[in-house]
């Protein structure tokens, strides 16, 4: 999710050091001959020590603390700020036991940050991977930058078996993607707002023309609205394939955000009060990862 306001610095590509690959230690792939994993044990008293979130900006918290650069303290995933109860302090309350935890994100990363994660997540300890990614491949410069559903797909599956070969043991919950037309839904109507959205190069595919019904608009905007469902679909798919995978069914992308949740910098990146929106959505997914 990467729209900004007019006259903010450019987002540029940043990997948190904290998930950098150590050079030359990418992940073998696996033997053609060898048999698939294992499920995980699907204990019902499953304590992650360790926690990854593989994501975007979302997962970094941009824009939710004041300005338009990541804050990792109020990420929905691994925050620390008390007023977002993260997933993180959430597995503290309920365990015991804080797990140490990692952000294996990029600002506008898409589904092709597959490869990138996964050499980062091989050389982590990892109980838990949380993944967040497809707002990128829908919000982008033009209509003709989307992803498709079809590459998507693809993308997303080579995602997750990624994950399971570099985190055998570990718990994967895949969420579905945000609804971002609920985000332009709470904006177009200010003036001041439609009009800082036209200003950025960022989520032309949405954004553009916020404030017009012709169409062309309209339609465009449906099509965006159906390519997410094709990626909810697709994540779904490859999660049911993945073995120690759950699938959020849906409830990240069923959030229906409000004013408050939204980020007052660029009125589309979660605020704090949207990072705890969020972590409230995804945490029953999480405790059914981890055996009710």
């Amino acid at each position: 999710m990467r729209p900004r306001p007019s006259g903010a610095p450019a987002l540029t590509v940043l990997l948190l050091a904290t998930v950098l690959a150590v050079a030359g230690c990418a992940p073998q792939p696996a033997d053609a001959g060898s048999p698939p994993s294992a499920e995980p044990s699907a204990s019902a008293s499953f304590v992650p020590g360790s926690l990854v979130v593989i994501g975007d900006s979302m997962s970094l918290g941009v824009a939710s603390c004041g300005a338009p650069e990541p804050c990792l303290d109020a990420s929905w995933a691994v925050g620390t700020d008390p007023s977002v109860d993260s997933i993180s302090q959430r597995l503290t309350s309920r365990t015991g036991t804080a797990p140490a935890t990692a952000a294996i994100a990029q600002l506008g990363a898409g589904v092709s940050f597959a490869d990138a994660a996964v050499d980062s997540l091989s050389q982590k300890e990892a109980d838990l991977v949380l993944v967040l990614l497809g707002a990128n491949d829908a919000c982008t410069s033009s209509m003709d930058a989307v992803t498709s559903a079809d590459d998507f797909a693809a993308g997303y599956a080579a995602l997750l078996t990624g994950v399971r070969q570099a985190a055998p043991e570990a718990r994967i919950v895949a969420f579905s993607v945000p609804d971002l037309l609920r985000l332009w839904e709470l904006g177009r109507d200010d003036p001041a707002i439609a009009k800082a959205w036209g200003a950025s190069p960022s989520c032309r595919s949405l954004l553009g023309n916020a404030d017009s019904d012709a169409a062309a608009d309209v339609a465009r905007r449906a099509e965006i609205g159906a390519l997410l469902d094709a990626y909810d679909d697709a994540i779904a798919r490859a999660c049911a394939a993945t073995a120690g995978c759950t699938f959020d069914d849906g409830a990240v992308h069923g959030v229906v955000f409000q004013d408050d949740d939204v980020s007052e910098v660029d009125h589309f990146h979660a605020s704090r009060a949207g990072q705890a929106t969020l972590a409230a959505a995804a945490w029953p997914a999480v405790e059914q990862a981890l055996g009710g």
